[in-house]
């Protein structure tokens, strides 16, 4: 297990994650994983490793990495201004440092080494969830290893390996996402069920692993339910009318009524979106 990089800074946040842990919400743990599966699972197919590898999970700005040792990195994701382009695997020298310090698009970006990062299991998964004290947290002077000397690709003797641009996301400009009724669906105004895809809806700053916040026009608010299982994705409506997305690192159960659910590979979309971002939805199909 090559000592592969160390932390010299971690900035917004620095957090290992894989596919997260599910089967365990009845217990009230939550799934965790990469905010983004999408540019997680890229970063590791570019060095071939499984997608479910652990990849190192860098926030908005201010990180920090120096390699220990010559070796292959992946990249994928936000780009954060990194000297490593997104979507790409190099081969590195020794002594390199990487800085995420210029953000440009996007919000999470993901680095995978070769066989992915070796670090501790809880309850099936390596995923970080520092809400409910889960996994290794990394801290300033963390030295991170690999499982794996080499990628596990064909074409070590290239120097850049890149994905093709077509499966490439652009952060800055984010779709229309669709969105699925959600479990109290029936019992919102069909006002508030067109406000939903009607209006234009901006992501507050209160975003973090566990939910965004949404700021846009008031939906009207249905009695109260009994707390029940809530899954990522789930659009809730507090009293406020302003609706909070849950996500990866959110609570299990809630009480608070549900107008919609993003599918997951919207889900990743979403999760791109930095405060101040415009979007719009449309009820799926």
């Amino acid at each position: 297990m090559p000592a592969l990089v160390k932390v010299l800074a971690n900035g917004v946040g620095l957090s290992i994650q894989d596919r997260g842990r599910p089967g365990w919400r009845r217990f009230g743990v939550p799934p965790a994983g990469a905010m983004d599966s999408y540019a997680a699972a890229w970063a590791n197919r570019l060095l071939g490793n499984p997608v479910s590898a652990p990849v190192l999970e860098i926030a908005m700005q201010g990180a920090k990495l120096k390699v220990l040792k010559g070796c292959w990195l992946a990249l994928a994701g936000a780009d954060l201004g990194a000297s490593i382009r997104p979507w790409t695997a190099v081969e590195v020298e020794v002594g390199r440092e990487l800085e995420f310090l210029q953000p440009k698009a996007g919000l999470w970006a993901y680095l995978a080494v070769p066989g992915g990062f070796v670090c501790d299991e809880y309850f099936g998964s390596v995923s970080v969830d520092a809400r409910n004290g889960l996994g290794n947290p990394i801290r300033v002077g963390s030295v991170l290893s690999a499982a794996a000397a080499q990628p596990s690709i064909r074409d070590r003797g290239v120097c850049r390996r890149s994905l093709e641009v077509e499966l490439q996301r652009d952060y800055g400009d984010c779709p229309c996402l669709d969105l699925l009724p959600g479990p109290q669906f029936a019992q919102f105004s069909d006002a508030s069920k067109a406000k939903m895809v009607e209006s234009l809806w901006t992501v507050s700053t209160a975003i973090d692993r566990t939910g965004f916040r949404l700021d846009g026009p008031q939906l009207d608010v249905p009695h109260s339910i009994p707390s029940e299982p809530v899954l990522p994705g789930s659009f809730q409506v507090p009293g406020n009318g302003q609706p909070i997305v849950t996500l990866n690192d959110g609570p299990t159960v809630g009480g608070y009524p549900k107008i919609a659910i993003l599918r997951d590979s919207d889900r990743d979309w979403l999760c791109q979106c930095r405060p101040g971002t415009k979007l719009r939805f449309k009820w799926a199909d």
